[in-house]
Formats: C-alpha cells, structure tokens, sequence
C-alpha cells in the first residue's frame, strides 16, 4: 500500500476559490446520492477557510513566473454610456450598436456639438492615487479625442486617431500611449496621472486639439477603464458593480516562485513608501513605462544619471518616525540596461537611526548583481528572472530615534549618461522581506493571510497520527516566532497543539496539553529552499524527521485533546507563518519511522 492510501486529509494548493482552499481527501464527491449518482461536494468539513481581511494589497509570482496584483476596473457601467453615471453634457449624445473592434456591435458613437465648450461625455471619479484612464477609440466624422480632467488644462491629452499619435499634452500628466488594436482604425488610449479627490474626466471628441470642436461630429468609442497604477492593463467589464479580476480580496495565493504551486502564506505588513512604482523623486532624469517590469506590462521606469556625481530616489514614505530598536527591511528591483552601474542602500546621519549608520552596495552588471555591506546592515539579492533582481537590505534601528522620514536611501553609482531600469520599491518593518504590496499614493498594509479548517475531528487522530508538509523555507524571521502548521483544540492557542514553528533560523517541534509543555525539538541552521517534514505523535511516543532525517524522538509526553483545528502557517491564530507550502497531510495513524523517512526523503 502506497503511504498517501493511508492519509485521513490530504491539501494540494490546486483547487480554491475567495474564502476556501480544497483538500483532495476527503472526497466527498466520491459520496453516490440515494439514486446512485454522484451527489455533489458533500463533506465540506474539512476545507480550509481562508481569510485575508478586506483589503487587495497582496500579490503573488504566478504560473507565467509574473508578478500578479489585484486589478479592478474602478468606472461602473464600462460599455453602457448611455447609463446615468456617465454625463452627457453640453449637447453630447452617445448612440449604441455600433460596429466594433471585434466584429460585433458593441461600440458606440460618441456624438458632440460644435457650439459648446465642453460638449461630450464625463464621469466624476474619487480618490488620491496614481490612475490610468484608457478607452477603444476610433475616428468617425471627427479624428481627435481628448481625454480631459476638468481640474485644468495641466491635466488634458490629444489622440490623433487617424495617425495614432500623441497630441499636446498637459506637463502635470505622468504618461499616455496610443495602440493600434487590428486593422479597422481602433486604437486603444490610456492617459496616467496622479489624481486628487472630487477629479472628474470628460472625453472629448473634435476635429483639431482646440475645445470646442470646430465642427458638429462624432467619433467611435468602447470599452472604458480606470484603475490604479502605471498603465492599462486588459479590460474588465463592469456592470453597476466594477470588474475585479487577478489576486482577488480573501483569494489563496498560489504563488510560483519556487516552480510549483505553493500556497503562500505570509504575515501583515505595511509598504511605507507612497509609491512603490511611481519613482519620480530622483534627482537625475526619468522615464516612466519605458520597459517590461516583473509583472510582465510595462510599468518600469529608466533612470538615467544626468552627473556624475551620485545621484538618488527621494521616496516619501508615510509615518512619523523609525520605530526605535526595530528591524526594517528595504527591497527595490532592478534590470541592467547596458550599463554597468552600482546602487547604495546608504545612511550615515546616524542619528535619524538611532545611532546606527550602514551601508550596501550592489554591483548590477549584465552577468548579475553582487553584493556588500558596511555597518549595522545585512543585504540579499533575488533573482526574479528575465535579468530582474530584488536588492534587499536589513537594518536594525538603535535605541532611540530623533528623526523622521530619513530621504536619499537610495543611490545610483555611474558616469553621467548611465541607466538603471527600476521598479517596485518597498520598505517594511520586519526582519525579512515579503511580497510586494503595491502603493500608489499612500502606505498600504497587506493583512495576514489565514488557512484554517475547525470541526475537523473526524479525519484527525485523536490518540494518534501523523502530520506531513512540503514547504519552501525562504527567509529567516529573526527573533520572531513563524508557524508552519498546527492541530489542537480550536481556540486554546499553542496551549492545547501540537505544531511546528521556526525561530530564528531553528524550526522545531512543540506539544503542549492543558498549558504545560510536553516535547520539544528543534533543528537548527535550516537552510533556505525545500523542505519535507513530518511528525508522528503518540502518548509517550513522539518523532520528528525533515528530509529523511531524524532530528528527533521522545518518549514521554501526553497529547491535547480534543485535536479538532487544523491550521496552515498559524498556530491556532497566533504565530502567523511565512512558508510556501506545497503539500500538507494528516493521517489517523503513527506510521512507523521506516515511513516516517521513506515519506520525507528528498
């Protein structure tokens, strides 16, 4: 028999939806129905509730190898102009059933008249962040579209849509483009700025970039988006509720970084800085959405060192001071551009940090990045594929701070002339950095992913069992206590559980029953990568193996009881975890040591 014949629970991160993760075992749907036909997913007991609080601050490494965010189109009713949200103003009329750019007829023509300033169709908009407005377009009677913000004529940009190029555009926008979308005259228009609160934005179709139209006319439009960020990505279609689509609010994150799908499971943190891909504060020139990023669109932004001397990224970040005796860690990402330049994490006002001052250095060259450091700092370099690095820095705070928002962290090393492609910029307290959370006007927090499953008593060993995860080891916490798995009593924490946690570097075994602790066994120095652990349990009859080795036994202990809660990366809601984890098992049954090993063999 096949060891996994005997598993009670067995999870493969493959099938999942907002709010739930699917084990494979048990297979309720195996369950025939009183006809004799299958009668549905019938044993939902043991599906694991997942919860990530209600933000979309968190992202993941798709198949693709990618950076996925969550997207929403933020404009209701995105193909329905005739619906009220969207203005018809000053003798603006829209007319539906137009032929389109796919070969149906949803477009749309947008009619104006040309004795009215400001004849067209508008949308108020809300919030403060970085946005991108994009419409299909196609010329009609009229071959201009200016998509305008009604804050001022700073905010405003011209499509030529018999051309397709870009027209007269005001000098507070961040970025436009125009894309030829088939063959049959339609483009697609985007428009990128930061915006304020009460901003409304007007399309306005004329003949010339002059407002308004020198002649009564009309052109074809399709397809309106506005979301968050540095370009347009696909289209989502909305209704009277916005299209949402990628790392979706309490949606697992399957996450690729490793290879194979992992559920990835990490604790909450907050990205100080406002920006994370709108790097405007550097003191040479910028360019932003010159070249593909790690979310695979092109959001990147090329630096180009306009002295020789050092120059830097001024990132805002929110908050009033460092934290004192705190552990910070900073990340950016960076692509050679046929230059080789250094970049330097550095602070030497020492008393902003509270009497530390560090540095490191980071040779980015085309064969890859090296990295040193000086002072009170460590540093880490990712490889995200596709010449992409992750530069990471670590610095722990003294005790006492007397600063705040401490600027010119980051510095560019080169000959002027020189570039660097960057992207993602991310700074976190914590020991170890974690996923990308996206910013784009303010600091944002991730919440703490959960995965737990209660009431789980039947497919869990109550005087004996066995407990199996594949997971990735990917960052040391520092003295911070991380969860990978645990069984206990629902709602008695780590006081009634048997779990497994790492500190530091350590990842040891723990079992407590009733408050008193029953075993301990720890494993020192684990290395960064993939693991297989496993840990049998029994009264007075307790193993731990990792990687077909045996770390440890005791022959001694009671068990808690009742074992009905089963958690991933959690210890019974406390010591939140940071794994990948690919696999995770239970067993009703001790199996053997022989087993234990054949089960955990790399």
């Amino acid at each position: 028999m096949a060891l996994i014949d005997k598993a009670s629970l067995l999870m493969v991160p493959s099938t999942y939806e907002a709010g739930k993760l699917y084990n494979v075992l048990p297979s309720g749907n195996r369950a025939p129905d009183q006809t004799g036909e299958n009668s549905g997913y019938d044993q939902t007991r043991a599906d694991f509730d997942f919860d990530r609080g209600s933000n979309a601050a968190a992202t993941r490494v798709n198949a693709d190898g990618l950076i996925e965010k969550y997207r929403e189109n933020l404009f209701t009713y995105s193909n329905d102009f005739s619906n009220s949200s969207w203005v018809k103003y000053q003798g603006g009329s829209v007319t539906s059933g137009q032929a389109d750019k796919d070969g149906g007829t949803n477009a749309w023509k947008l009619n104006v008249v040309s004795s009215q300033s400001f004849s067209g169709l508008y949308k108020a908009i809300s919030g403060s962040s970085v946005c991108t407005i994009s419409v299909y377009a196609k010329a009609g009677t009229l071959d201009r579209l200016g998509i305008v913000n009604m804050s001022g004529v700073d905010f405003a940009v011209w499509f030529d849509l018999t051309n397709g190029t870009i027209g007269t555009q005001g000098g507070s926008n961040i970025d436009a483009k125009i894309e030829a979308v088939g063959t049959d005259g339609w483009y697609r228009v985007s428009f990128t700025q930061l915006l304020t609160s009460g901003d409304y934005f007007q399309l306005k179709p004329s003949d010339g970039e002059t407002t308004p139209s020198g002649a009564d006319g009309f052109i074809y439009i399709m397809n309106a988006q506005l979301e968050t960020g540095m370009v347009a990505t696909d289209y989502l279609e909305s209704t009277s509720v916005t299209g949402k689509a990628g790392v979706l609010i309490d949606l697992p994150r399957i996450d690729y970084s490793s290879g194979a799908g992992a559920l990835l499971l990490e604790p909450s943190r907050i990205n100080a800085y406002l920006h994370s891909d709108y790097l405007y504060n550097f003191n040479g020139d910028e360019t932003f959405n010159h070249a593909t990023s790690p979310e695979g669109v092109s959001n990147a932004t090329l630096l180009t060192k306009t002295s020789a001397s050092d120059q830097f990224i001024n990132m805002a970040w929110t908050g009033t001071t460092i934290a004192a005796s705190s552990d910070y860690t900073m990340s950016i990402f960076v692509k050679h551009n046929g230059d080789d330049v250094n970049v330097r994490y550095e602070y030497n006002n020492s008393n902003d940090w509270g009497g530390v001052a560090w540095t490191a250095l980071f040779e980015v060259r085309a064969s890859g990045v090296t990295k040193s450091t000086a002072g009170n700092c460590t540093s880490d370099v990712e490889d995200y594929g596709n010449g992409w690095f992750r530069l990471k820095v670590f610095v722990t705070t003294g005790a006492s701070i007397t600063a705040s928002s401490p600027a010119n962290l980051f510095r560019v090393i080169g000959a002027s002339g020189e570039t660097l492609l960057v992207y993602g910029a991310q700074m976190e307290k914590g020991s170890y950095s974690t996923s990308l959370i996206p910013t784009y006007g303010t600091g944002v927090t991730r919440a703490a992913d959960s995965c737990s499953v209660t009431g789980a008593s039947d497919v869990i060993g109550q005087s004996e069992g066995t407990i199996y995860a594949e997971f990735d080891f990917h960052a040391y916490a520092g003295a911070v206590d991380r969860g990978l798995f645990s069984i206990g009593e629902a709602g008695q924490g780590y006081i009634d559980a048997i779990y497994v946690s790492s500190y530091n570097n350590d990842l040891y075994l723990a079992v407590y029953a009733g408050g008193s602790g029953q075993v301990n066994i720890s494993k020192s120095n684990i290395s960064i990568g993939k693991h297989k652990i496993a840990i049998a349990y029994k009264a007075n009859d307790f193993a731990y193996y990792l990687d077909g080795v045996q770390i440890g036994t005791d022959s001694s202990g009671s068990l808690p009881t009742p074992l009905n809660f089963v958690g991933i990366g959690n210890i019974n809601g406390g010591f939140l975890g940071d794994f990948d984890t690919t696999e995770f098992t239970l067993f009703n049954e001790r199996l053997t040591n022989s087993e234990l090993a054949t089960l955990t063999t790399l």
